[in-house]
């Protein structure tokens, strides 16, 4: 899905650390082992089909997804990159619970386990939230295991975490919709004010609603694309200051003494264009109880410094190296190209063009013998930055702005001196 590109982004001088799909396939390994010793099968399932398609993905250029995936062939998936992006928006999510369970196993994590695995391979097509929300459940877990918190899934609280001074009594939240949210929001905090006691052992109980608001910003529970890292890491914090601003207008607190914060998520996987990395996001916003209570302020800040204990990077990544923008394009003898007559002319009439489908092939350039292919997506990405006098000139010279146009896809899908191929790599962001 496109997003606003109103605002510039300045073009990456060096590649983003990311990990290797073989660490992905490492971690999958581990998540099965540890599901098969306690008693819980991994064959055919989701587990086993994600670990299949990146081991293909890592030995062959084409994988036929549809073979992995048999049942999930009704999906929004429209080209490779569709797969890859959506695969691992399931594989970073139990690679970040994994995380957690290499520092401390929950109680009651057996049950957790078992429904999870049992879901359907994509969220997106998941018409039984249970898995999901108990993976939500199990991903926000992760936070305080990776902690060191002693964390208890047994009870009917979603999560009681425990550190050496506060108990956190969190109930978790997926909301379908916006319609949705006020109503999710008030059903957790009257949940939690039944459930806490006044005190766990000699720890202060401190209450706080963990919610899942994807499909509130992102209605397709999709993708998400940008140009650069930071143009993704700003599309989703500015939908989730929007959604705060609306939850806001609730009476958050109203009647539940000990609940001191909402913690709203979002969880989607993105496209970045420049250097070109798949990204999935766990972008986070709090609201926090404003109070003069010297409690409070201590419990804030210990939540956060567990946020953030828990927010680093994986060492496997490979490090960030330097990148070098082009400076020209050269063309050899040779080089030909195709433009869409329709849309030339739609754009050249007009300035504007009706919107196509995202994949719709509307220009190619071949060069040396190599096919490069562009969608209606890339020409959407170069549009803003054509210049009025380009348009201009497209009567006097139809054919040199035909190749301009193509030239200029082509620079944005490669604009660096270095070869036009990346390893695969995917990168997850707190």
């Amino acid at each position: 899905m496109a997003e606003d590109q109103s605002r510039s982004y300045k073009l990456p001088l060096e590649t983003i650390s990311a990990l290797e799909f073989s660490h992905h396939v490492e971690d999958l390994v581990e998540l099965r082992e540890f599901l098969e010793r306690r008693g819980i099968r991994t064959k055919n399932t989701r587990i086993e089909r994600y670990a299949d398609y990146l081991r293909h993905a890592i030995e062959e250029d084409l994988v036929d997804a549809e073979m992995i995936f048999k049942n999930s062939t009704d999906g929004p998936f429209e080209n490779r990159t569709d797969w890859i992006l959506y695969v691992l928006r399931e594989v970073h999510e139990l690679m970040w619970i994994l995380k957690g369970l290499r520092v401390q196993v929950p109680s009651g994590i057996d049950e957790k386990l078992k429904v999870i695995v049992g879901g359907r391979d994509f969220a997106a097509l998941d018409s039984n939230s249970n898995s999901r929300n108990t993976q939500f459940e199990l991903r926000i877990a992760s936070y305080f295991c990776q902690a060191g918190c002693d964390v208890d899934l047994s009870t009917d609280t979603d999560i009681i975490a425990l550190s050496d001074d506060q108990a956190y009594y969190l109930e978790c939240k997926r909301v379908g919709n916006d319609n949705q949210l006020a109503k999710r929001l008030l059903e957790a905090r009257k949940q939690l004010r039944r459930r806490m006691p006044e005190k766990h052992d000699s720890r202060v109980i401190y209450g706080c609603i963990a919610a899942d608001v994807t499909k509130v910003a992102f209605s397709h529970n999709g993708l998400t694309w940008a140009t650069t890292n930071e143009h993704s890491k700003d599309v989703v914090q500015e939908k989730l200051v929007k959604i705060a601003e609306d939850v806001q207008r609730l009476q958050l607190f109203r009647d539940c003494r000990n609940l001191f914060g909402y913690w709203l998520q979002i969880h989607i996987p993105s496209l970045i264009l420049q250097p070109p990395t798949t990204s999935t996001r766990y972008s986070s916003y709090h609201i926090f109880r404003e109070s003069g209570n010297r409690k409070h302020r201590r419990t804030t800040s210990a939540f956060r410094d567990i946020f953030e204990s828990a927010s680093q990077g994986d060492p496997r990544e490979f490090p960030a190296e330097p990148l070098t923008p082009r400076k020209i394009l050269e063309f050899p003898k040779g080089t030909c190209f195709s433009f869409d007559e329709e849309l030339f002319h739609e754009f050249l009439k007009g300035g504007t063009i009706s919107h196509r489908g995202m994949n719709d092939e509307i220009a190619t350039l071949t060069i040396n013998g190599q096919v490069h292919k562009f969608s209606f997506f890339d020409f959407g990405m170069a549009l803003p930055h054509l210049k009025e006098e380009l348009r201009s000139a497209m009567k006097e010279e139809p054919i040199r702005i035909r190749f301009e146009l193509v030239a200029r896809m082509y620079a944005q899908r490669f604009p660096y001196e270095e070869p036009e191929s990346y390893p695969p790599q995917s990168q997850k962001e707190g």
